[in-house]
């Protein structure tokens, strides 16, 4: 009897640890989960934030009215071609909310890898005579 009673305690044990180990399991497993939803929540946030954006934009651009924009200061870009990384095929054409004052032009002057982009900045006019890689859109 006395062994009986060892025999079952060791298999309730042995169960009981199987049981824990399943639990952690799916502990972790749920976690793993929650995270993978938590970070495509706030991919989607951003996303739907720049389509957002972009409609916005678009529909300022409709109208006929001139939107009137701050000059660009300094280093500050004008504006930035978007390619593609590997083949550098441009993509589109991004104007920042500043723009250029009177008397400068926005021309290419640097290349971001980190966000595979053509920088745009303000430079005097004689310098585009200079340098003939004005802004895409025009």
């Amino acid at each position: 009897m006395y062994r009986n009673s060892i025999s079952t305690l060791k298999t309730s044990h042995t169960n009981f640890m199987s049981i824990n180990k399943q639990i952690v399991f799916n502990g972790i497993l749920m976690l793993f989960i929650t995270l993978c939803l938590i970070q495509s929540t706030e991919e989607a946030v951003v996303l739907t934030r720049r389509l957002q954006r972009a409609v916005s934009t678009e529909s300022t651009t409709n109208n006929n009215s001139k939107e009137v924009k701050p000059p660009c200061h300094g280093r500050t870009p004008c504006g930035w071609a978007v390619y593609k990384p590997f083949t550098r095929r441009f993509d589109y054409y991004m104007e920042n909310t500043c723009e250029c004052p009177t008397g400068k032009v926005c021309l290419r002057t640097d290349d971001d890898l980190s966000v595979s982009a053509y920088v745009y900045t303000c430079r005097a006019e004689s310098s585009a005579e200079k340098n003939d890689e004005g802004s895409p859109s025009t």
